[in-house]
């Protein structure tokens, strides 16, 4: 016998859309299903509270993709897939500036600076020739050089003097971005329930039926899942890994000799000033297979590499203490882009965010209506 009361299974029943994952992706793109059929209805469901896979997990950066990375990504990939990516990234951010503005999301137009150690000269080099290259190559993107060359000493950091500048980006309080994608989406009528956990589902002739740990069904027309570093879960061959991100914020330091948003080691460590705060998080490379986990803990050695990294490096000389600690798991796979479209019949897929879920989330929105609106069945 079903463990859901009469009264839970009254809310999960005649279902037009049920979206999985209650983050940032999920609920804009039940927002965008909503405003295009109105007279659907559209729910969301997460096995998290506050869509706490990553959404409310992350940095707090817009950014795009740092000059290093793009090298990275181009070498890895193609030129014309890291392009098309930072275009994404672009436009995702644009469109969340668009619907709710600057002030709403706590945006702080700092920059962006990569940095490099003083033992990465040959690679600091390796990236500053390529600036021209790179500044040609994603000026068709927003119309001006995406990268300068700057004087990274004057931060006070132990790093190689040189540094490089991205003036598109800066940082966002995750909060209130998290905050207005949910208000929206509830203001248009997504239902959203959480703490309810799928344990499997089932395409038939008519829809789809998702079966929930907690008992009972979700009987839908179709299902769109949105649960990136978690997909395996749910589909077991899907081309997106799970990728834990571990961040650390300090203590109260009284004041900080530099403010916005930094990169380190091809994107691998990022930073930024949190009033009078540092938030640090990253350093996965060290350990790829270990942090290919759906854990969300927090562990020893990353957190005493990068505190040992804000003392050494960002704060030379300075001793500092950790108040808060937490994880969030990105989908990765070595194509970076968004892993969009129909898995079957009545099950869409909109996953694998690289680790920058906030900059692609308004894009992937758009691009999930998109593809629904393709469909003949719609």
């Amino acid at each position: 016998m079903t463990t859901f009361s009469y009264w839970e299974q009254q809310c999960l029943d005649s279902v037009d859309w049920v979206v999985v994952g209650a983050g940032l992706v999920g609920l804009q793109s039940a927002r965008k299903l909503k405003e295009s059929f109105p007279q659907q209805r559209v729910v969301v469901i997460d096995a998290h509270a506050l869509g706490g896979a990553a959404s409310l997990r992350n940095a707090g950066f817009v950014c795009f993709g740092s000059a290093g990375e793009m090298l990275d990504e181009i070498e890895r990939t193609s030129e014309s897939q890291a392009l098309s990516l930072y275009n994404k990234r672009f436009q995702g951010i644009q469109r969340l500036m668009d619907r709710y503005g600057h002030d709403r999301l706590g945006f702080e137009p700092t920059g962006g600076m990569e940095v490099f150690s003083a033992q990465e000269a040959d690679g600091a080099e390796r990236v500053i020739d390529a600036l021209g290259y790179l500044n040609g190559l994603v000026r068709s993107v927003h119309g001006s050089d995406a990268f300068l060359l700057c004087d990274a000493a004057k931060t006070g950091m132990n790093v190689y003097q040189k540094g490089i500048v991205a003036p598109a980006e800066g940082g966002i309080q995750t909060h209130l971005l998290y905050r207005a994608v949910r208000e929206d989406a509830i203001a248009q009528g997504v239902e959203i329930y959480e703490g309810i956990r799928v344990s499997g589902w089932e395409d038939t002739s008519v829809g789809v039926e998702v079966s929930l740990a907690q008992g009972g069904v979700i009987r839908a027309s179709r299902m769109l899942i949105c649960t990136n570093g978690f997909t395996r879960d749910l589909i077991p061959t899907v081309a997106v890994a799970p990728a834990r991100g571990q961040v650390f914020v300090t203590e109260s330091l009284g004041s900080l000799p530099f403010q916005g948003i930094y990169h380190a080691d091809q994107g691998y460590i990022y930073f930024r000033s949190l009033g009078d705060r540092l938030l640090i998080g990253g350093g996965r490379n060290r350990d790829f297979v270990g942090e290919e986990t759906m854990d969300m803990d927090v562990t020893k050695p990353f957190e005493q590499y990068l505190k040992t990294y804000v003392e050494t490096v960002i704060l030379p000389g300075k001793s500092v203490r950790f108040e808060y600690g937490w994880s969030g798991i990105m989908g990765m796979d070595n194509n970076r882009n968004p892993l969009i479209g129909w898995h079957s019949d009545h099950v869409c897929l909109a996953v694998r965010m690289g680790g920058m879920g906030v900059a692609l989330s308004a894009w992937v929105a758009e691009e999930v209506l998109n593809v629904v609106r393709d469909d003949k069945g719609i």
